[in-house]
């Protein structure tokens, strides 16, 4: 509705344009509503190794709800901030993002993946879909995506990390966009991605892609910086810090003795100057038990660390059902 029948005063107010503007507000409110996050953190897994990888939707995804609807087919640094990804906005206003425009045809239906990065652990593509009959009706039933699109692989090939829902651009066409978190404390300076859809806006195809990228440029810091409990029965040791662009990695090992306790590592993360460090994800890679030694080996991936940032604090915290237990904070120093 236009705003400007408000200073119409001498004319009767607009009640059909009065009453579509409600119907279109309750609409547009079920449909953000529908995009409720879903958080899950990392996994105890074997993670995936090698130069490639097949990605799937599964339950490791975080949905990011949208609250716009794009006006026309945004550049690349606005697209990312329409679709509210901030890893892919902020790399994008340093023009560290790539251009790719890659595009496969599948049952009448063009996917394009118009951009991608690669900072620290975390790979983003943007994609466009366009052709005739696309509809995101489908995604009112129960058994549809909720992003309007699906990978084809199995469980054990998938990628955690974030992805948008299809909007529908003022031309038709439908874009979206993703972010993959690569796992592990060696990640390879040179990375094949490796997407298959098999729906896309209701329509079922087979698109694939394989999209090289190259980690920007990274600083990685060897630690040997440790807290622990009072009692001395809890130590955390932070083992490196890689620092990104636009994101971080904290590396650390937990120990504990064995008490058939389920127990997990909370972190706090702060600046030199007080400010709080995103922390994005949160999880254990590998554990092992020996001679009644929990060892637990982990990943904090964070937000982006300030160039002018001397060091952070680390507020390490062990949670249980029962109980909360608080250790040494932690100094990391980065410059």
């Amino acid at each position: 509705m236009d705003k400007e029948w408000f200073d119409r005063k001498d004319e009767e107010l607009p009640r059909d344009e009065i009453m579509n503007a409600i119907r279109n507000g309750m609409k547009a409110g079920r449909k953000i509503k529908r995009r409720n996050k879903v958080k899950s953190g990392m996994k105890v897994s074997a993670w995936v190794t090698g130069t490639a990888a097949t990605v799937v939707l599964a339950s490791g995804f975080v949905f990011s709800p949208v609250n716009t609807v794009l006006a026309d087919v945004p550049l690349i640094g606005k697209l990312y901030e329409q679709l509210n990804l901030e890893i892919g906005k902020e790399l994008a206003a340093s023009n560290l993002v790539t251009e790719i425009n890659e595009k496969a045809t599948s049952n009448g239906v063009d996917v394009t993946v118009t951009s991608a990065f690669y900072d620290g652990n975390v790979i983003g593509v943007t994609i466009k879909a366009e052709g005739e009959d696309l509809s995101l009706e489908a995604m009112d039933k129960e058994r549809s995506p909720e992003a309007g699109y699906s990978f084809s692989g199995s469980d054990q090939e998938q990628l955690p990390g974030t992805k948008t829902g299809f909007e529908k651009a003022k031309d038709g066409s439908y874009v979206a966009a993703m972010e993959f978190e690569l796992p592990g404390e060696k990640l390879p300076k040179n990375y094949t991605l490796s997407l298959t859809f098999n729906l896309i806006a209701n329509k079922k195809g087979t698109w694939k892609f394989d999209i090289p990228v190259t980690q920007l440029p990274m600083k990685k810091i060897k630690l040997n910086a440790t807290g622990a409990s009072k009692d001395g029965a809890h130590k955390i040791e932070i083992t490196s810090l890689s620092v990104g662009k636009a994101t971080a990695t904290l590396d650390y090992i937990s120990i504990h003795q064995v008490d058939g306790i389920e127990e997990h590592v909370n972190l706090k993360v702060l600046d030199d100057k007080g400010g709080r460090v995103q922390l994005r994800q949160n999880g254990d890679i590998k554990v092992t038990e020996n001679q009644g030694v929990i060892t637990k080996r982990s990943e904090a991936a964070l937000g982006k660390i300030k160039e002018d940032v001397k060091y952070l604090m680390v507020y390490p915290e062990i949670v249980s059902k029962d109980n909360r237990i608080n250790l040494e904070p932690i100094k990391v120093q980065i410059n």
